[in-house]
């Protein structure tokens, strides 16, 4: 049987640092990894004795004072524009660029934030919204990837924005906001944003607001409300096939901030 770091020792873990799991390992001690490191068979059981643990230096494992981060890797911001959340990944944005405020660049698919980005309709500085494609709204919650991949072949991934009620990966980098709760499809304010509006984005007070106030807002929302049918939904009809099984979906989600689970009461409130 091999040694419990010989076990793990495979196992790197790229999180930026020059430290993995055969480090955490020494750092925890076997108190911690006993059961996980049994299951994966790399305990030797003659030699794992509390003889053969050394704690190495405690570089990987820190307290609060010495963390490597002090918030983590995510923020939720709360603001008018995201009364119920958003998500930020701030360990892909770079520090000069905790905050922002620009004007919005309206966009009502992905397909249509691609063309106008590499079309030269966003500009630096340039806060680019991309709003019904919630789970509701898309449906689905597709990830917007390609907006953030083409900002940054045109040399904006760090002059501008990206506000979106749809999802982001893991891959994020750069000041990409998703997830923005009520989403567009649910009469969320991101729904009423206009061209031109300006976006306030602060990172560090968890804060996202558009620059709108509240009676223009209800203002907004009053003559969104007077269109019925076709009220929260894009301006122009989107070229997308929908299947029964998303159609099924859309009616019954819920908000990003709750899952975006299926709840078939969701039906009864529509």
């Amino acid at each position: 049987a091999q040694l419990l770091v010989e076990g793990v020792g495979g196992w790197r873990v790229p999180i930026g640092w020059d430290w993995g799991v055969p480090e955490l390992a020494k750092g925890l001690g076997y108190p911690v990894l006993l059961v996980a490191a049994n299951r994966l068979g790399a305990l030797n059981h003659t030699l794992l004795t509390l003889d053969a643990i050394r704690h190495a230096g405690l570089e990987v494992v820190r307290d609060l004072d010495h963390a490597f981060s002090k918030d983590g890797g995510l923020a939720v911001l709360y603001g008018n524009l995201a009364e119920e959340g958003c998500i930020v990944k701030t360990a892909g944005v770079d520090k000069d660029n905790l905050t922002h405020s620009g004007p919005a660049r309206i966009f009502e698919s992905q397909d249509a934030a691609v063309a106008g980005i590499m079309g030269g309709a966003v500009l630096e500085g340039d806060v680019v919204l991309i709003r019904y494609e919630g789970p509701r709204g898309g449906p689905g919650m597709q990830e917007m990837l390609y907006p953030t991949s083409y900002l940054k072949s045109m040399g904006l991934g760090k002059a501008c924005a990206l506000v979106t009620d749809g999802r982001f990966s893991g891959g994020t980098s750069g000041l990409s906001i998703g997830h923005i709760s009520p989403e567009a499809a649910e009469g969320g304010l991101i729904g009423l944003v206009e061209e031109n509006d300006t976006i306030q984005i602060d990172i560090p007070n968890r804060i996202i607001n558009a620059d709108v106030t509240e009676d223009v807002f209800a203002e907004r929302r009053t003559a969104m409300d007077a269109k019925g049918a076709s009220a929260w939904k894009p301006k122009e009809k989107r070229k997308r096939m929908v299947s029964q099984a998303l159609r099924a979906y859309a009616a019954m989600t819920t908000s990003a901030s709750r899952g975006a689970v299926r709840d078939v009461s969701q039906v009864e409130r529509r």
